[in-house]
């Protein structure tokens, strides 16, 4: 492959875009051109033409290369020369616009609250909050038959809502209540409370899980941001619990989900997802109730069914309150 230095390169040039016409394929040239710091795009006209385009800062190089014509890149340092280089064609116009400038960042740091009943928050001014709502409760499962196993849902995790606000006065704030697994036959677990800080930021609280009335009762959904509960089933669970789908680890790192479904006849019942922030209940196996969850605004397990000609029922696991974090002085 030859280097070739043009000689008066043809070139246009604006305020935040330069163009070369690299007259043919294979052949490496090079222009001298001052392009500062920023977000860059580097495009081929015809675009069926790709092209390698190095850029020299005097102590290193960097390199990209167009994919149909076109490739965006982060130019971190000025430079000062340009090598460019075509893998087919005549003639092709190779320009580089500046689309945006660098801007410096790092992470967000302050003072993390944690809000776990309901109140009132006095610290003012600029505040990112996330709000999760109360868990919903487990079902129950219905009566055992040998051939018929009526397991409970789990319960879905509450809604997990995040943003930045300006409080200007005091903020009441309502914590989510949890809610309780199903306690008679065939009912249904309880849904999650709303959590809400002021009118600024709400999160809904997870449905309760599908009660027992046949194979493979539906786990509750969770509220807008939150996870699903896991389905129950005869033997094992078709439908894995969800975690929060709200992750803000700039305020608090983790997930909370949705309570595993009931098992039957055979094997325990699934596990509660999230971690973090909360972790579902698990499942209950044959002839056990569905576990608690932990943490906060996690769904409860659902229960799992006698295998037995019996008129008996297990009770759904509750879920946990929600919680409101505060990250402040950031």
């Amino acid at each position: 492959m030859s280097i070739e230095v043009y000689p008066l390169p043809t070139t246009t040039v604006t305020e935040d875009a330069v163009a070369y016409t690299v007259p043919t394929a294979l052949t490496t040239y090079k222009a001298s051109t001052t392009l500062t710091s920023g977000i860059y795009t580097v495009t081929t006209n015809p675009s069926t033409s790709q092209a390698i385009v190095q850029f020299d800062n005097g102590t290193s190089v960097t390199s990209v290369t167009t994919l149909s014509g076109t490739v965006a890149f982060n130019l971190s340092s000025e430079i000062s020369t340009v090598f460019m280089e075509i893998d087919t064609g005549t003639n092709v116009v190779v320009t580089i616009t500046k689309t945006a400038g660098a801007l410096s960042g790092t992470s967000l740091s302050g003072t993390l609250d944690t809000l776990t009943t309901t109140g009132t928050y006095n610290q003012t001014g600029k505040l990112y909050v996330m709000a999760v709502g109360g868990g919903g409760g487990g079902g129950a499962s219905g009566e055992g038959y040998q051939s018929t196993n009526w397991t409970g849902g789990g319960g879905g995790s509450g809604g997990v809502t995040a943003k930045i606000v300006y409080a200007n006065v005091a903020t009441s704030y309502t914590i989510g209540s949890a809610g309780t697994g199903g306690a008679a036959m065939k009912t249904s677990g309880n849904s999650g409370g709303t959590t809400n800080f002021g009118n600024l930021v709400s999160a809904a609280g997870g449905a309760g899980g599908g009660n027992g009335q046949g194979n493979e009762a539906g786990g509750g959904a969770g509220g807008t941001g939150g996870g699903n509960g896991g389905a129950g089933n005869f033997n094992t669970g078709n439908a894995i619990p969800n975690v929060s789908t709200v992750v803000k680890n700039s305020v608090k790192s983790g997930t909370t989900g949705g309570g595993g479904g009931g098992q039957g006849a055979n094997g325990g019942g699934l596990t509660g997802a999230g971690s973090g922030i909360g972790t579902g209940g698990t499942g209950g196996q044959r002839a056990s109730s569905g576990g608690n969850a932990s943490g906060y605004g996690a769904g409860g397990g659902g229960a799992g069914s006698n295998n037995t000609d019996q008129q008996t029922f297990n009770s759904g696991g509750s879920g946990t309150a929600g919680v409101v974090y505060v990250l402040r002085g950031f």
